[in-house]
């Protein structure tokens, strides 16, 4: 994460985010086009519905804050203007969603706005200083609240949407006879180190651990300089490839329950102890369904929900009044058009699963 901004916003991420499938709510709004307005006042309308600059730009800041420095600072100008319109695209999806909802006389009960309200709470030691933030940010509890319907709203959108995938015993077994490779599982250890910086100390503490005087995993936390130390320096499982090979190599090579030497690698020396082992497996297909079931499940409801999106798009009268990728070029940068946008990114998945890919993780 991007370290200044997110500090910054971390309030409104807190408060807007969180538990949302969509998040692009924060600022959108509860405003219909006023037909004597002037259009170009407004960055778009979605069937009359109206995106004003002021609400692009909190939902701009708010896509921004989940991505680090780097990340950042590596996007050239186009990159940047493209990822403007896109917010602006998905910031248009989000209506349509909405108004589909309304369209489908869907319902949020009070209770449902209620328990969104209290999951918020949670991430403030008191309600004092909840009540504190939406002041602090101009947010009254019932703008907050209104956007949590909204929220819900779309959710409830999609959701009918992903509940009418059906998946059959024969499209499950197919998959996994092409697929049959990709479901080996490799053979892993569950191991537990501790880190050190020098060999001396390293030697000391296997001559605690070899004659009894302590148990491992509290001299992990006393003693390890890695960040496992906090887990009593448990690895979990890991599989070849995943560790520095010298680490590895001991590591795969220990007995149950049995405990290393001192072994040096370019992050100090480790004491390695064995907890678990599993052998190489390559699973049957009745072991394999229900991992296939959901991988088919998710890649469906994502083909369903692009669909729902481009079909509410082409439905739609869209009116685009600012191109962000015409900004520095010889062209005018204002320029109306009445446009059905397709969905760059219409589900966005965050991964965070942490690998070691090639370290101890330290």
């Amino acid at each position: 994460m991007m370290r200044t901004i997110r500090k910054k916003l971390k309030i409104i991420l807190i408060l807007m985010v969180a538990f949302f499938i969509i998040s692009f709510f924060y600022g959108f709004g509860k405003y219909n086009s006023n037909k004597k307005s002037n259009r170009n006042a407004y960055i778009a309308e979605v069937n009359g519905t109206t995106i004003s600059y002021d609400q692009w730009q909190k939902t701009f800041q708010n896509a921004v804050s989940r991505y680090d420095n780097e990340t950042l600072s590596n996007m050239d100008q186009s990159t940047i203007n493209s990822f403007k319109n896109n917010v602006l695209k998905q910031m248009i999806n989000s209506e349509l969603l909405y108004q589909q909802a309304k369209k489908d006389n869907l319902r949020i009960t009070k209770d449902e706005i209620n328990l969104e309200i209290s999951k918020i709470k949670e991430n403030f030691p008191s309600d004092e200083e909840f009540n504190n933030v939406l002041k602090t940010n101009n947010i009254t509890l019932n703008q907050l609240k209104e956007d949590i319907k909204r929220n819900l709203l779309v959710n409830k959108v999609l959701d009918e949407t992903k509940n009418k995938i059906n998946i059959s015993d024969d499209e499950l077994k197919e998959y996994f006879d092409k697929n049959q490779e990709m479901f080996f599982e490799q053979e892993k250890v569950h191991a537990r180190h501790i880190l050190v910086e020098t060999e001396e100390e390293a030697k000391t503490i296997v001559q605690q651990l070899n004659e009894g005087i302590v148990d491992f995993s509290e001299l992990a936390k006393e003693k390890s300089i890695g960040p496992s130390a906090e887990k009593g320096g448990d690895l979990g499982f890991f599989g070849r490839g995943q560790m520095v090979k010298e680490f590895e190599d001991v590591a795969f090579a220990l007995q149950l329950g049995e405990i290393s030497g001192a072994v040096k690698t370019q992050f100090g020396y480790h004491i390695i102890k064995c907890e678990e082992k599993e052998e190489e497996h390559q699973p049957t297909f009745e072991e394999s369904k229900e991992r296939i079931s959901n991988l088919l499940r998710q890649q469906k409801e994502n083909e369903a929900i692009t669909e729902l999106i481009k079909t509410l798009n082409d439905n739609a009268n869209i009116v685009i009044n600012y191109d962000f990728e015409a900004e520095g070029s010889d062209s005018s940068s204002e320029k109306s058009q009445t446009t059905k946008p397709t969905d760059d990114k219409t589900v966005e998945v965050e991964n965070n699963t942490d690998t070691a890919n090639g370290s101890t993780s330290e």
